[in-house]
């Protein structure tokens, strides 16, 4: 039943099953059924479903936090004696690209805080490329970040989290008519010039043959929706931040080349791999 629960959370937190489904990387037919499953075991109806949206009802608001906090103990329970809760100390310095920090970081320092109270959690903002600059002369224990373009030294490891697709965003008074016409009929909105992102997004529009109008560049998501729903263009961006957290600003176009997404990861040095502190952070995103 975990793995319901954590369905759940997650359709109340993004307030939809489709974008539940995108965030945990699931079709939106298994998140329904995973729903209706803990539904039927529970024998209560927890949403008030209509044909344009879905609305937590009072038995689901009444259970959500009871969920969280049966998730939360769970984090706890492969540690079989005090003991061991004991060898979790020192701190874990945790370096974290922005989309991060507010989307899949908070519920994983919760579960931390519960699976080892004696450890002391630092989180360190920065972009891909900084983090891992961070983490070769270790400044920082572990990245939560974007799988990188580029080959990392032997003695990093790289565990896959999670993928996010991308989604072409639009105001919501423009018209849409296709990907194409969108793109080059409006001024663009690049996401990352200088990264990994900028060339999966520059070979997405080589293969398509798209050609685009860049007036400017931002790093940060929330802010490029932001520019987005003020009408100064359209922008290519990955299905994360903020903003998916909310009804959306903007119209969100998702597209049929399921190829273009990217790949969230931790990242920490081989030699820490065995590392309390490691296993602590790899338990709670169940890696």
């Amino acid at each position: 039943m975990i793995k319901e629960l954590k369905t759940f959370v997650a359709v109340c937190e993004l307030d939809s099953f489709a974008a539940a489904a995108r965030q945990i990387n699931m079709t939106q037919s298994a998140v329904s059924a995973q729903i209706k499953t803990l539904e039927d075991s529970l024998g209560l109806s927890l949403f008030t479903r209509s044909a344009r949206a879905i609305t937590l009802n009072p038995q689901g608001s009444r259970i959500l936090p009871i969920a969280k906090e049966i998730l939360g103990l769970y984090a706890t329970m492969q540690l079989p004696s005090d003991t061991d809760i004991a060898s979790y100390y020192g701190q874990l310095k945790i370096g974290a690209i922005n989309s991060v920090q507010v989307g899949i970081l908070p519920e994983a320092l919760k579960a931390i805080s519960l699976l080892a109270p004696l450890m002391q959690t630092e989180i360190i903002p920065g972009r891909s490329t900084e983090l891992f600059e961070q983490l070769e002369v270790g400044s920082i224990d572990a990245a939560i970040t974007v799988q990188p373009a580029f080959t990392l030294p032997k003695d990093i490891v790289i565990d896959p989290i999670m993928t996010e697709p991308y989604v072409l965003i639009s105001p919501k008074k423009w018209p849409f008519y296709s990907l194409r016409q969108t793109l080059e009929q409006h001024p663009f909105i690049h996401y990352t010039l200088k990264s990994s992102a900028s060339a999966k997004i520059s070979k997405f529009f080589k293969q398509q043959d798209i050609k685009v109008n860049t007036i400017m560049e931002i790093n940060d998501l929330d802010a490029i929706v932001r520019m987005v729903e003020s009408g100064l263009g359209v922008a290519l961006i990955p299905y994360a931040g903020l903003w998916i957290r909310s009804p959306a600003p903007v119209q969100v176009h998702h597209l049929s080349d399921k190829s273009l997404v990217r790949e969230i990861v931790l990242a920490y040095r081989y030699v820490d791999r065995q590392q309390p502190k490691i296993n602590a952070l790899k338990q709670v995103l169940a890696l």
